[in-house]
């Protein structure tokens, strides 16, 4: 590919070796026009792909397409947290941080999410966060034991996340 250390390139435009780039190619307006725009590459709507009917270039989102893997009415499984294992900190220090309190919560078990509540306007924390663990025996060990403790000169309160309401 290289002689004597220069490296010959080739044009996309003339497909000639040079030390030219596509966009400087002495030779564009002599070459053959590329492929236009199609509007409408398939030409049959019945081919496209899609799971039910549908008009000629219609768009079809990619849940509704052929093969796409159905998820409940309510939403993507993958967006939801798990509150079943959810631990609710209160009364933490403006100065706490994700970090602080993954290292607090996890001598009691896996902890698979860790949110502070921030506010947007200060980057302090707001006061509360939420820890959630793998095994539901984590958190209530964590909760047995944190509950009352003295964290940041402040007294934590640590109980079970009430539900999401939708």
């Amino acid at each position: 590919m290289s002689k004597g250390g220069a490296v010959l390139m080739v044009c996309r435009t003339c497909g000639k070796k040079g030390d030219h780039w596509t966009s400087k190619c002495p030779y564009k307006d002599l070459a053959q026009p590329s492929e236009t725009f199609v509007e409408n590459p398939n030409p049959n709507p019945a081919d496209s792909g899609a799971s039910g009917p549908s008009k000629g270039g219609a768009y079809v989102p990619p849940t509704m397409r052929a093969g796409a893997v159905r998820t409940p009415a309510g939403g993507s499984d993958m967006r939801r947290r798990n509150d079943e294992n959810s631990v609710r900190v209160n009364n933490l220090s403006e100065d706490t941080r994700e970090p602080d309190l993954l290292e607090l919560f996890r001598p009691f078990g896996s902890v698979s999410r860790v949110y502070v509540a921030m506010d947007q306007k200060t980057g302090m924390s707001r006061g509360f966060g939420f820890v959630n663990f793998v095994r539901r025996e984590d958190g209530e060990r964590a909760i047995a034991k944190l509950n009352g403790y003295g964290y940041d000169n402040l007294i934590l309160s640590v109980e079970w996340a009430a539900p999401r309401a939708n």
